[in-house]
This record gives structure tokens, sequence and C-alpha cells, in this order.
């Protein structure tokens, strides 16, 4: 019986070693344009259904200035293969083309909508350029959609927590939240 507790013992703390750490990551604003602001917090629009996430736009379509938020280097996986577009299509699922950064116990950070370009793709990078401001997916307009979810959950306290709100200048150098990863 002592044999099988002290195998047990082993056991979990040798799995609390390998547990990665949850941390957290500085976000900053996604698009590269003094005139990007907040258009959508927890709510949709700032106005109707619950949203919980964070929308950004600058009234434009196909601009080089879509940037990976997280300051750090960090692993962006792709995925692509939507078509070019502004208003919208059906492509994966609703999220069209977008890059997930994945973290400890079951955390993402995501960035949809992309209007894909040649150099679209997996990376590692520090707020590099990722693509093209777009509205590929389920999207009404051009903008970057970014939440922050746990075991596929939204959670929207990543940048509430430090103010963010409908209007706020989104501006790439401008600090929006910290998601967890």
């Amino acid at each position: 019986m002592k044999l099988k507790t002290l195998l047990s013992a082993g056991v979990a703390l040798a799995a609390t070693a390998w547990a990665s750490p949850v941390t957290a990551a500085t976000a900053n604003g996604p698009i590269c344009d003094t005139a990007a602001y907040v258009n959508s917090t927890t709510y949709y629009n700032c106005t109707g259904s619950s949203h919980t996430a964070l929308d950004v736009g600058n009234s434009s379509c196909g601009e080089w200035n879509h940037r990976g938020m997280l300051v750090g280097n960090y692993y962006y996986y792709y995925y692509g293969g939507c078509a070019a577009a502004c208003n919208g299509s059906t492509c994966n699922g609703g999220a069209g083309n977008y890059y997930v950064v994945s973290g400890a116990n079951g955390w993402d950070f995501r960035q949809l909508h992309f209007y894909a370009n040649v150099s679209s793709g997996t990376k590692t990078c520090d707020r590099c350029a990722l693509g093209l401001v777009g509205g590929t997916g389920s999207a009404t307009g051009p903008h970057s959609h970014s939440d922050n979810r746990q075991y596929g959950t939204r959670k929207s306290a990543w940048y509430t927590s430090v103010g963010t709100t409908c209007g706020t200048n989104a501006y790439c150098n401008n600090h929006l939240g910290v998601p967890t990863l």
C-alpha cells in the first residue's frame, strides 16, 4: 500500500513539473492606422447581443496594416484558404482567414477576418504584419476580430481589465488588453 501511495505522489509531482505555466501577454492594437478604433467589445456593435470579443476597424479593406497584437515573440498558426473578401463569406466556419496563438491549459488568442496575401502564413514573430485588413468569414465589413478563449469559451476580461471600450483608439502602439496564454 505504501508503494502505491509513493508511486501516486511521484506521478502527481512529475505531472506538475511538466505542466506549462499560464502566462499573460500584452496586446496592442492590430491596425497601424491612426484612424483605427474599437467598434465592438462585449456587445456586438457595442449595443446588441453578446459578442465577447474585441473588434477593431479603420473603414478600409485590403490595406497592409493588420498586425499580430501580442507583444513578444509568439507562434502564430495560420488558418487560410478563404478568397479575398471585404464584406463576408462562409469560409472556415465564419472565422475567415485567421491566426491562433495557443498557450497552456486550453488558452488560445485568435485574430480573425484577414484578407490574405502572399506572405500570410504560419510564423513566429513579435507584432509582425500578418495580412491585410479584411472581412472574410461572417464579417459585415473590414475589421480585426480578436478573442481570448479557454477550452473554446470566449473570455472578455482580457480587454475590460485595462479599460478598453467602444471608441478607444486602437492604433498598433496602443495597449488594448492582457490576454491569457
